[in-house]
């Protein structure tokens, strides 16, 4: 029998050239006797260069696929979409631009002589999708539902008096709501559906795609999109009364809604397929819930192939009964697909041009049913107008940019893991649930069990404390209600890491007032300059600026007030607290001077913060002379 021998096989060599000259040099050292003529018009060379080119271009297609496979270096557009919702980011066909758009209308006045006052039970119900349209002929929409009852501080509405009788007296108030609106028109398309098909899929075409507003089916059932199929929960938003929760309804008008975690067997997920949107529904074939269907000992046995209940078989514990875990697949009906076009850079529009509505519904069942002739009035008093241009609108993202933000949304994966991640989720929480204005999140501590001393304590692996606290009307520090508390718990409850548990408590109020003095420089005008020195204090001490266990850096506020033109010096600066409840203070109390070190004022170890209630009054001044 012939000797096997082996030869040395370089694979180093992958563009032509290499390949070619790795052929070359393989003939020669393996085949020296049976082939010589290494000439570029030899037949042999043409076989060479052949094998060296198909290699060349299968290395080329090989690299190539590896790369766009990979979410960082790929550039194909249809790749890089498909690894951006498989990762869980949805990009944006067209971006529509954004404006504040103030919706007005009148309100009737309530009493006579000194005891007149704006009577609210006029104010309008807008239910969300109010259409308006500029003067360029751009349409825009607003998606939120608009209440002029609620007047809260992120709500607010804005009451003047409209016009007077002959006695001086207002008969007409005009309240004033801003809220938010994007360019985009609603459009509708109908799909029959017939026979059920598992995972069933329905393209949306159209320009300027902007997203899918709602589904509807003939039968009158609403299906849901979710950001997966599995997710079988959504946000519901409740109006907050006795029936639907007695103990919250108590702080109905602070808190106009509940939040509530709601069960949707019929739901579907959306995903960008080129310049369309892509619709795709789940498996289910049964028309019951998913949570009649869970795992009981009367259906345990029912999934088994055989049919009968012979337990001693194998069982998938994750499919015990054919549930619809993925979501129902419609069947024998009309879906209603109501999706939004428009956005683009077009649709960035100047202030004072949207000023015509084109479409809006009003609930009329709460307006007072004495007289159908102001019913009217009011209605027709509705207005609108945008004191700031829109802005924001865009084309489609670039490949680049979805892959950037493709990365970023993977690293949240939607999810709360840090305290940073517990913080934005809390304020994220809608305001119409509640205003979530301070959040604070530091570990839980427990007593030392060995010592059971208060003063020996630990960290508790196990618990988070969030202290929070909210606004009022005038934009003041409150504690939050119960309410808000357990919209707050409801919201969390969704993103938190199973084995994090979460304690929602109150921080505590800092009241303070602060007192300094300036000298002017000489050629300086000394009312101005000390008005001047108020706005910035009142300004250094916005509680927007302001965030739970802040410290109150002195220093940094006497180079604050040094900077402003025409203050030659700061002799004194002076903080202390306040404490009365009756005139709306915490009841706090605290020692400034206790806490001062380094010229720096810390708050207390249990989290609290700083807060000037009323800086008209509780900022004063003075001009000192020498």
């Amino acid at each position: 029998m012939a000797k096997e021998t082996s030869k040395d096989i370089k694979y180093l060599g992958r563009d032509f050239n290499s390949l070619k000259k790795g052929l070359i040099d393989f003939a020669k050292i393996y085949y020296p006797n049976t082939y010589n003529d290494f000439s570029e018009a030899s037949p042999g060379m043409m076989f060479i260069e052949m094998a060296a080119y198909v290699g060349d271009v299968l290395n080329y297609y090989i690299d190539s696929q590896l790369k766009e496979s990979l979410l960082l270096y790929a550039t194909e557009k249809n790749n890089v979409m498909a690894m951006a919702s498989a990762l869980g980011y949805k990009p944006k066909i067209s971006v529509p631009s954004t404006v504040d758009i103030d919706i007005f209308q009148l309100l009737p006045a309530s009493g006579s002589g000194v005891n007149v006052t704006v009577d609210t039970r006029y104010g309008l119900e807008i239910e969300p999708g109010m259409l308006c349209r500029s003067d360029t002929s751009i349409d825009f929409i607003v998606q939120s539902r608009v209440d002029f009852k609620l007047n809260d501080a992120y709500n607010p509405t804005l009451i003047s008096v409209y016009s007077i009788d002959g006695n001086g007296s207002p008969n007409y108030y005009l309240a004033k709501k801003t809220v938010k609106g994007i360019s985009a028109t609603p459009k509708t398309v109908t799909e029959v559906i017939t026979l059920p098909t598992k995972y069933l899929k329905i393209l949306v075409q159209d320009d300027n795609l902007i997203g899918i507003d709602s589904i509807i089916d003939s039968d009158g059932n609403e299906w849901y999109e979710v950001p997966y199929l599995a997710q079988d929960t959504i946000f519901e938003k409740t109006t907050n009364t006795a029936f639907n929760d007695p103990d919250a309804a108590v702080y109905s008008e602070e808190t106009p809604y509940l939040l509530k975690l709601k069960r949707v067997p019929r739901r579907f997920i959306t995903r960008v397929v080129g310049t369309n949107i892509e619709i795709q529904f789940g498996a289910g074939v049964s028309s019951l819930p998913d949570e009649e269907q869970l795992a009981s000992p009367e259906n345990i046995g029912l999934s088994l192939p055989t049919g009968k209940e012979d337990l001693d078989f194998s069982i998938d514990p994750s499919a015990p009964v054919h549930t619809s875990t993925y979501g129902l697949a419609p069947s024998n009906t009309t879906l209603t697909i109501k999706y939004l076009v428009g956005g683009g850079i077009g649709s960035n529009v100047p202030s004072n041009t949207i000023v015509e509505i084109t479409g809006v519904s009003v609930n009329t069942d709460g307006l007072p049913k004495e007289s159908n002739t102001l019913n009217t009035v009011i209605l027709n008093s509705l207005a609108i107008n945008n004191q700031t241009a829109a802005v924001g609108g865009r084309s489609a993202e670039t490949i680049e940019e979805v892959r950037q933000n493709t990365m970023s949304q993977f690293a949240s994966q939607n999810r709360a893991v840090t305290r940073e991640d517990y913080i934005i989720r809390a304020y994220a929480m809608p305001t119409t649930l509640g205003s979530v204005a301070k959040v604070f999140i530091n570990p839980d501590e427990q007593n030392q069990i060995v010592t059971a001393n208060q003063s020996d304590t630990i960290q508790n692996p196990l618990a988070l404390n969030m202290h929070v606290l909210g606004y009022n009307t005038a934009r003041q520090l409150v504690n939050l209600n119960n309410a808000v508390k357990e919209n707050l718990k409801t919201y969390i409850s969704q993103y938190r890491m199973l084995t994090d548990s979460i304690n929602i408590r109150n921080a505590y109020i800092i009241n303070i007032s602060v007192s300094f003095s300036i000298v002017v420089a000489p050629s300086s005008n000394a009312n101005d300059v000390l008005l001047r020195a108020i706005e910035v204090v009142k300004d250094y001490f916005d509680i927007n600026k302001w965030q739970i266990n802040q410290p109150i850096s002195i220093g940094e506020l006497y180079t604050t007030i040094l900077s402003i033109s025409g203050v030659q010096t700061v002799p004194s600066i002076d903080i202390a607290n306040i404490t009365n409840a009756t005139l709306g203070y915490s009841n706090v109390v605290y020692s400034i001077a206790t806490a001062t070190k380094n010229n720096i004022i810390y708050p207390s170890l249990d989290p609290s913060i700083f807060e000037v209630k009323y800086p008209n009054t509780d900022i004063k001044d003075s001009i000192s002379t020498y």
